[in-house]
Parts: C-alpha cells; structure tokens; sequence
C-alpha cells in the first residue's frame, strides 16, 4: 500500500487529499496540520468578526469528519519540523502534548501556506496587534474586539478593506492606513477612487500615503497608532495588519526544495519540485501567469484548491497539468462590488507591455428597469496586438458576472474587437441591450483607431 503525506490541512492539502483517495482508494494518505483546525474559510474571517457567520459556519470538516467521510487520517495540532527526502521520512513534534511523531511517505505534498509579512515598526509584540491569517486568529480577534471601541487597520489590500466595512458595521470606529496613494493596488488609480469614496461614505477613517513610524502601547497593550505626517498618536484599542504575506517554505528549503525567484516553491505544471516523489501546491508554491507567460506568487485560495486538485491527480500516478491563473477576484466594500481579472496598467508597464485602457460607466440592466445600478468597467489591451489583458469592474451592480467573461475571453486570448461582439444574454431585470462589458470594449476599440 503506498504512503501518499500531506503537510497542510486546508484548500490545497485537503482537496489534493480527497482527489487522490477518490482516483485511488487503496491508497494510504496522512494530513499532517499544525494547527488545531482544517477546512475552514479564511476568506469568511471579516464575516465571522462581523457576527453575519458563526465560527461553526466556516468549518467544513472536523480532523474527526474528515477522516470518518473520506477515510484520510488527519493530525492536527502537529508540527513538522524536517523532512529527510533520502529517507523519505519527516518528523515533528504534536504542540499540545510534546510527542515526537515521525512520518514515512512514497510520495509527499507540502502545502504550508503564508506567514505574515510584517512591518519593520516597534510595537509589534503589543496585546491586541492581531494579523488575520487562520481561524486561531480570528477567534483571538473576537475577543480582542469585545470591548474594543477604536481599530486602526494596517493595510488597504483584501483582508484590510473587508476587516474595514465589517468592523464599521459593528459599530466600531475604522481608522484605515495605507502607504500606497491608493487603496487595492491591484485596481488602477482611477478605479480605487471609487472605493475610497464609497469607504468615506460609510463613515471609514481613510488615510493613503500613510506611513506608519510604530505601534504604541501601555501596560503591554497596544493604544495608538504613530504615522509619519501625523499630529500626535492616533488612539487604537485594537490594530490589524494587512500588509502582505509571504510563501511558507523555510520546511521545504531546509529539504533541498528550490525556492524559485518569486520566493515560492517553484514546481513544474504537475505541481513536482526538484526533488524526486515531493510535491508543493497553494500558497507556498509558485503558479503560473499565462500572460507574463513565467511563475508569479498568488495566495488566492481559488487557485490553491486548483493546485490541490492537480497535485492530487498526480499523487494518484495520474498525469495532470495546472495552466496557471490570471488573479481573478472579486470583493464586497459596503455596497460596492469590487472585481479584477488579468493586468492592470502599471503590471502592464512592468512587464514592458504596452497598452490602452478605456473605462465607461453605465447600468447593469435595462434603465428604466427598476433595479438597475451603476457599474464601472475598465478594460486594459494590448496595443499591438489588440489581445485583452486585463479588466476591472466595480460598482452596485453585477460586478462578478462581467468580470468572468472577461477572465474567460483573456484565458482564450481574445481581441478586444472579438470581445466587443459576444453574445451576452439580456434581458431587463438582468441586462442591457448593450452590455457594459461590450460598451467598454467598443470605447476601447475606438482608441485604436
């Protein structure tokens, strides 16, 4: 019976797990978890904080659930300290009693996702300096956040623009910082303006071109926030960080695992690194841009269930191949939807690409219809070849439903002028004669000429 070991107990890990049980049932697969939890949201934590889910609600799978339905053992709260590729063999130790376990494998995943990527501030080690990245931390967040009146959040990406409407909803007192001059850098300038409106509408504290010199505390707890250009301290009961992760691969690299230039594990399409029969997928492992057409960093758990899903094909001696993604997401700020697929135009300039943009504001569904909402879509292109390369869609309507067929047309390398002629559905309640996404594409075709 072949060993198949799994280190990671969450999208990449279990969904590599579960494919490869399914393809081969006599295999014997072991998930190895540091933590006391697997399976569960992390993209649900802002709702979680903001009482709309319950910690229960995004929990898919007990270590126990998991094993009974799917007949893979899982050891949570179990650390793996090194891994002996010669041997094929780790080891580690369980964080809550101190045993030594060790574990043989034919075939290993490594899957340890992100560690934070932290400021170099004083005040970091305070009470109540909180980065959100499993459900450990958003339990401690909780309580944290009970008596807590005033947050100051670090960081305007996902997590800290999620965290910003939730925590306003709770009837706290947001103060968002970003150093950039603009929120989301993943969105253009012009789009971000949007956003930070629509933060400033719901009450949002928003300060961008931020700096922040250090975290101040008293009696060890943290209580203002420092910036560079302020005036004083700026009080804080509670501070998060959002400013960015990095891939997890200190386990690997001590392995002989190479570490590509992104500073993620590189693997091949089969998710294979260099050393033979181990295997890396989510967020501590490269992926693959089809439009820079070379391995970039994504911690988008799309993607790792993605890698998880290839990696187990190939676990289970099934020959599988990951194409790569192109950083589709959306997210909800207030009212606004909050959706990017492909470049933007300074991704686009940073890869020496030249382009064109246009962006159009219209209504998700017919005018007079009752329902009918803003949208901004911004489209970005080639300009020799015409090739869309990237979309941006934001606004109180179906932001997401444009947004996938841009993805889509970009997965298939369409031009703007084929774009400009699909055959999107309509009707009022749910579209436009002229769908934005053709309205943007026309506009675009226009600067061409």
């Amino acid at each position: 019976m072949e060993k198949i070991l799994i280190i990671g107990g969450n999208a990449a890990g279990l969904t590599a797990a579960s494919r490869a049980k399914r393809i081969d049932p006599r295999l014997k697969i072991t998930v190895v978890e540091k933590g006391p939890h697997i399976s569960y949201s992390t993209c649900g934590i802002p709702y979680y904080l903001a009482k709309v889910v319950s910690a229960e609600d995004l929990v898919s799978y007990s270590p126990e659930s998991f094993e009974k339905e799917r007949g893979i053992k899982v050891h949570h709260n179990t650390r793996v300290d090194v891994i002996e590729p010669g041997r094929k063999r780790v080891s580690g130790v369980r964080t809550d009693t101190g045993e030594k376990l060790e574990f043989d494998y034919d075939r290993l995943l490594i899957a340890t996702g992100v560690t934070p990527k932290l400021p170099d501030i004083p005040g970091l080690d305070l009470r109540n300096v909180i980065t959100v990245l499993n459900l450990q931390d958003a339990l401690a967040a909780n309580e944290a956040l009970r008596t807590a009146e005033k947050v100051s959040i670090v960081g305007a990406g996902y997590v800290g623009l999620e965290l910003a409407e939730c925590l306003q909803t709770l009837g706290k007192k947001v103060h968002l910082l970003e150093r950039e001059r603009q929120v989301l850098p993943s969105v253009d300038r012009d789009m971000a303006q949007i956003i930070e409106y629509e933060l400033q509408r719901f009450g949002v504290r928003l300060s961008v071109g931020a700096k922040v010199l250090a975290l101040v505390g008293h009696e060890g707890r943290v209580n203002g926030v420092k910036a560079a250009g302020g005036i004083g301290i700026e009080p804080a009961d509670v501070v998060f960080l959002d400013t960015g992760v990095e891939p997890n691969v200190d386990l690997a690299r001590n392995a002989g695992v190479q570490v590509g230039v992104t500073g993620a594990i590189a693997v091949t399409g089969s998710m294979e690194t260099n050393v033979p029969a181990i295997y890396a997928a989510g967020n501590c492992a490269e992926s693959y841009c089809p439009i820079r057409r070379r391995p970039v960093l994504s911690f988008l758990g799309t993607v790792a269930a993605k890698q998880g899903r290839i990696a187990g094909e190939n676990l289970a001696a099934r020959r599988a191949t990951f194409h790569g993604a192109i950083g589709t997401t959306v997210l909800k700020v207030f009212d606004l939807a909050v959706a990017r697929t492909g470049l933007n135009e300074k991704e686009a300039a940073a890869e020496g690409i030249p382009v064109l943009s246009a962006r159009i504001e219209a209504l998700d569904r017919a005018a007079y219809y009752p329902a009918a909402k803003k949208l901004w879509v911004k489209l970005v292109a080639e300009r020799d070849s015409r090739r869309l390369l990237g979309a941006q869609a934001i606004g109180y309507g179906d932001a997401a439903r444009r947004i996938d067929v841009a993805a889509a047309a970009i997965t298939a390398g369409m031009r703007v002028d084929d774009i400009a002629q699909l055959d999107l559905a309509y009707s009022p309640p749910y579209g436009s004669l002229w769908d934005p996404l053709l309205v943007a594409a026309q506009t675009l075709i226009k600067r061409f000429d």
